[in-house]
């Protein structure tokens, strides 16, 4: 069977553009989570996140960090006519997208890449309905109005992957999905399948998404998701106190093809994608299944593809959401497949760095375990102090350790009880 491998990354993180950035920031034990700057969060309730540090997006910074490409950047200028680059989700994935391009040297004549995004949901912005706003409620005349002039009060979910197909002449097959937090992961993994069948030669694929926003914010707050401190140490990952999470933004991107392809190219890649397997709780919108059985099933099949026991898994970078019920429930599950391997399976979870990326999460912590792959350190979890009995699992605490791995299960589970875990192999 073709081994598909990672041969270019690309990150947009709270620490900043680049995936360096993302590599250092983790590897020197640092935590990106600060008061939100990009809106007034006076009257919020939740008012900290993993905030990219951008208050608006103008084109000078987004052509900054765009980098060398050959291609048509009035494609860009179309984009910002209609307004895209209000939506920070869409300039993250473009950017993250153009990194992991140039660094696995692809060029423009790529014209059969596929494309494979994960997105949040369709955005809109709480301002713009203003207009058509009275003290009795919407006036629907004034918003057939507002309408009627072509006004754009709303992005569409799959604006990024128009955008990177246009920019890139992207004409293989396109897959977009919101399959809440399990997104991102589910994206890497339809990326490897799609070179596995030979349905695609090589693909661009990852997450973006940013819920920091007045309604991103605000609907999450009323969820009761986010930790009820507004502190910089609000998440705090499978720890005694955890009480919830912090809500990120940003993006993860991944060129994935074939491992002969990428040698052919003169591409060293950067990780095997050994296996990927996914599953359904089928039990609630926002709280795991106790059990954990379809979790289980997940991490199972990605093994089973990958044709490994589960003593070959080095590492574990976890879900780990820093709320109660998930963090309990993924423990449970990673003692319950691993046994007596728990015990020294270090485990990890980078949201208290960087927050909750929601439909991206899966990407950046996918791209996270390159870090053990490229410099032999596993990431830590921030503001872990005090471990919980009821994560009887041997959880890395807020210092990053020095370890060599090769095998490396990143777990992603979503809103709905969508799960996936990947595995990524170490590249000789």
């Amino acid at each position: 069977m073709t081994t598909a491998v990672i041969s270019g990354v690309g990150v947009v993180s709270a620490f900043g553009v680049g995936a360096a950035n993302l590599f250092d920031g983790l590897a020197n034990a640092r935590s990106a989570v600060r008061l939100i700057r990009s809106f007034d969060v006076s009257h919020f309730p939740t008012r900290v996140a993993g905030e990219v540090d951008v208050a608006a997006i103008e084109r000078h910074w987004i052509m900054q960090h765009v980098g060398t490409i050959n291609a048509d950047t009035t494609v860009l200028d179309e984009f910002e006519s209609i307004g895209a680059w209000r939506d920070r989700k869409i300039v993250f994935g473009l950017l993250a997208a153009m990194e992991a391009w140039r660094t696995a040297h692809c060029g423009i004549a790529e014209q059969e890449a596929g494309l494979v995004m994960a997105l949040g949901l369709e955005q809109a912005f709480l301002e713009d309905f203003a207009p058509f706003f009275n003290d009795k409620g919407i006036d629907w005349q004034a918003e057939q109005a507002v309408r009627s002039t072509g006004f754009r009060y709303r992005s569409d979910v799959d604006l990024t992957a128009q955008l990177l197909s246009r920019l890139l002449d992207l004409t293989g097959p396109t897959i977009v999905n919101a399959s809440a937090c399990a997104a991102g992961g589910l994206a890497i993994a339809q990326a490897a399948s799609l070179i596995e069948r030979d349905a695609a030669s090589i693909v661009l694929c990852g997450g973006a998404d940013s819920m920091v926003n007045p309604l991103g914010i605000g609907g999450m707050t009323r969820l009761g998701a986010p930790s009820p401190r507004c502190e910089l140490d609000a998440c705090r990952p499978f720890d005694r106190r955890r009480d919830g999470l912090v809500i990120g933004e940003g993006a993860a991107m991944f060129v994935v093809e074939a491992e002969q392809r990428a040698l052919n190219r003169g591409v060293k890649p950067l990780a095997r994608i050994l296996g990927y397997g996914s599953s359904q709780d089928a039990y609630r919108v926002t709280a795991p299944r106790p059990d954990g059985a379809a979790a289980r099933k997940a991490m199972q099949s990605a093994l089973k593809r990958a044709r490994l026991d589960c003593s070959a898994v080095g590492y574990i970078n976890a879900h780990g959401t820093g709320t109660l019920l998930n963090d309990a429930a993924e423990a449970r599950v990673i003692r319950d497949l691993f046994g007596a391997h728990a015990d020294r399976l270090p485990v990890s979870s980078i949201k208290g760095a960087i927050g909750h990326l929601m439909a991206a999460s899966g990407a950046i912590e996918l791209a996270a375990c390159l870090l053990p792959l490229q410099r032999n350190i596993l990431p830590g979890t921030a503001h872990h102090q005090q471990k919980d009995p009821h994560c009887a699992i041997n959880v890395i605490g807020e210092q990053p350790r020095e370890e060599k791995v090769d095998v490396i299960l990143s777990n992603s589970f979503g809103f709905g009880g969508q799960n996936v875990s990947v595995i990524l192999g170490r590249y000789p």
